[in-house]
């Protein structure tokens, strides 16, 4: 018995450097190390806000690591979301800034999808984003009635499928009465804005801060908002009242549940927990920092801290829909590759 005791200090002796280090390690992981913060959009309140949280990240991880911005846009994200999910190694140095729009083009089965938001590892949500649909500014429609009795087809520009530049204009072209030509492709929303500025196309959809900040400037008239209410929108019909059925309202329902998670962070699935949770810690920090908010407030972006546990909730509620649903959906948002 004696020899046993003496042979477990023994072992303890030798296995505790071990673990000391290897803790040590993953505790200066970062140290030393970039994180990228990939992005599929190029410009916008989702880059925007991306870019302040990046800028105060890595101060609240070990190590205080530099953290860069990289923008990847194609395909209303879904190029930039494959990317964290396949492609980047699970190291916890790449962060997908997200748009969760991605979620709707999963339920829809577009080509393009190769992801489970379900799988990602969800680091929180810097603060939920509306919907709006807004016209060119110098078109003479004042509200959401006179564009409904518009005596022509308004175009309305679009990234694709599964994106709020299609799927909100196309929702309210088939339930709402609106008379929209919709023309898909454009590679992010900022190639939309131009074409709106060279009176190319009629009418944008995309998140409302990213739609105020155009409004500000004198390019675009928002008509008609998400049920989110952003800042300085809160008076705008809502889609959802709007709808003249029982599907429609439905529909647009759904597609509301991305706009209540908002900004969302992720990392790979298969990152190590203990890395995921030093990101999770210091995302939660960094949204409570002063100089943070303050360059939030500058760049006319409201941010609030939305938990990990919360945006993985309403990711799983989204996508927990009934084949009868599904269906329908399919029939109105389609899952063009």
């Amino acid at each position: 018995m004696r020899r046993v005791w003496i042979l477990s200090i023994i072992v303890s002796l030798l296995v505790t450097p071990w673990l000391v280090s290897s803790v040590g390690a993953q505790a200066n992981f970062y140290e030393g190390k970039t994180v990228t913060v990939l992005i599929g959009a190029k410009s916008g309140s989702l880059a925007i806000a991306a870019q302040i949280v990046a800028h105060h990240l890595g101060k609240y991880l070990p190590g205080k690591p530099a953290v860069i911005v990289q923008y990847m846009p194609g395909a209303a994200h879904l190029l930039a979301t494959n990317n964290v999910f396949n492609i980047a190694k699970p190291d916890g140095l790449t962060i997908l800034a997200a748009n969760p729009n991605v979620a709707i083009a999963q339920l829809s089965k577009v080509e393009q999808v190769r992801f489970d938001v379900r799988k990602f590892l969800w680091i929180g949500s810097s603060g939920p984003d509306g919907v709006a649909l807004s016209i060119r500014s110098d078109l003479p429609y004042k509200t959401f009635d006179e564009l409904k009795k518009a005596d022509r087809e308004l175009v309305a520009g679009t990234t694709g499928p599964g994106s709020n530049a299609h799927d909100f204009p196309l929702l309210l072209k088939e339930f709402a009465g609106l008379k929209l030509k919709l023309v898909s492709g454009y590679p992010a929303n900022s190639d939309v804005l131009l074409a709106v500025e060279r009176k190319e196309v009629d009418s944008w959809s995309a998140l409302a801060t990213t739609i105020k900040l155009a409004a500000d400037r004198g390019v675009v008239r928002p008509l008609v908002r998400g049920r989110v209410a952003t800042p300085g929108f809160e008076n705008l019909p809502v889609d959802e009242d709007l709808a003249t059925s029982a599907l429609g309202k439905s529909l647009m329902s759904i597609k509301a549940i991305p706009g209540a998670i908002g900004r969302a962070f992720a990392t790979a699935p298969g990152t190590p927990a203990d890395r995921v949770a030093m990101l999770r810690e210091a995302f939660a920090k960094a949204l409570s920092d002063p100089e943070l908010l303050a360059e939030g407030k500058k760049a006319k972006i409201v941010f609030s801290f939305i938990s990990d546990e919360q945006v993985q909730k309403d990711f799983n509620a989204l996508m927990n829909q009934t084949p009868e649903t599904l269906r329908e959906m399919g029939k109105y948002i389609k899952a063009e590759g």
